[in-house]
């Protein structure tokens, strides 16, 4: 028979059984650093020809789903359902992001738009961290082209009415679109009344006699080797612009579409936000018949980041075939 432990030795036996049985375990993990949620300065760079063209993200846009029947008048939730889930997109609206384009030439460094700045649209203006971030100044840029005057593409010109942004910089926009934006006359025309008056105001009130507007009525080489493109209709003096290099082409684009899925595939749906939408569709289909046929390099402010694609012809629309990514 076995003999009964004593009391003492009996608690020191099961203290030590308790010890090794806790250092069997493993060691509790150390709790996960918390989450990094804020966005990285956004920049990709390419060559056209000789000519460095670098992508800069802004921020991104997002359209609830209540609003889309007056963006896309046109359209039913039965046709846009499958354009949507054909690209995967995310629940709770339209989301697109907002980028411009810093072109460097060897001759010249200038800006294609330059982003907003968070006061119309809260998740843009981060252009000037983009900037930075791919190696230069605002300094240093020494035109900014505006496709047009609307907030996520002028509003980065200046954040307070008052300070320049980009200090050394002249701006370039279309006689159209500068008339149209500045005469108390045209107020009325504007479909999103006085927030994107008010903001197109000050984004160009700083740069004064810096400012240089060119006719709409013809393509224009604004700097050697850079052509404006008429694209009337989102706004009467909207534009793209066409850098050209070594035999090399890319097409810079503001609005011609929004959202490449949908407005692609159906390029003949009226935009809602157009102050002239037939000939916002004109000016949409002649832009992307002549980049499908001629296959050229093509950038956009609303386009699938890092921003830069191809357009091609996908039965009776079109199709946004984005660049891969390439050492150089």
């Amino acid at each position: 028979m076995t003999a009964a432990f004593a009391p003492g030795r009996r608690a020191a036996l099961l203290s030590a059984a308790a010890a090794a049985a806790a250092a069997a375990l493993p060691a509790a993990a150390p709790a996960a650093p918390a989450q990094r949620r804020t966005p990285a300065p956004g920049f990709h760079r390419v060559m056209v020809g000789d000519v460095e063209v670098t992508a800069l993200l802004d921020g991104g846009m997002q359209m609830p789903n209540e609003n889309i029947p007056r963006f896309f008048p046109d359209s039913t939730p039965e046709e846009i359902a499958p354009l949507r889930e054909r690209a995967f997109f995310r629940e709770g609206g339209l989301h697109q992001p907002v980028g411009c384009y810093l072109v460097n030439t060897g001759r010249s460094l200038f800006l294609v738009d330059c982003g907003g700045d968070g006061q119309t649209f809260p998740n843009t203006g981060r252009t000037l961290d983009a900037l930075r971030a791919s190696g230069y100044a605002p300094e240093e840029v020494q035109a900014v082209l505006l496709t047009h005057i609307h907030p996520e593409h002028a509003a980065g010109l200046s954040f307070d009415g008052t300070t320049r942004n980009f200090p050394n910089a002249e701006v370039v926009v279309s006689q159209t679109d500068h008339r149209f934006w500045t005469d108390p006359a045209e107020e009325g025309r504007v479909p999103q009344g006085q927030r994107f008056i008010q903001a197109a105001r000050r984004a160009i009130g700083p740069y004064g006699e810096r400012i240089r507007t060119i006719p709409l009525e013809r393509e224009v080489e604004v700097l050697p080797g850079v052509f404006s493109v008429p694209a009337p209709g989102h706004t009467p003096g909207h534009v793209s612009y066409r850098v050209t290099s070594q035999n090399e082409t890319m097409l810079i684009w503001g609005d011609i579409a929004h959202q490449v899925v949908i407005q692609l595939a159906r390029p003949r749906w009226r935009v809602g936000v157009d102050v002239d939408p037939a000939m916002g569709i004109e000016s949409r289909v002649r832009h992307l018949e002549m980049l499908a046929g001629e296959r050229v390099l093509v950038g956009g402010v609303h386009v699938p980041w890092p921003g830069f694609g191809r357009v091609v012809r996908d039965g009776e629309g079109f199709l946004w075939v984005p660049r891969p990514w390439q050492l150089a």
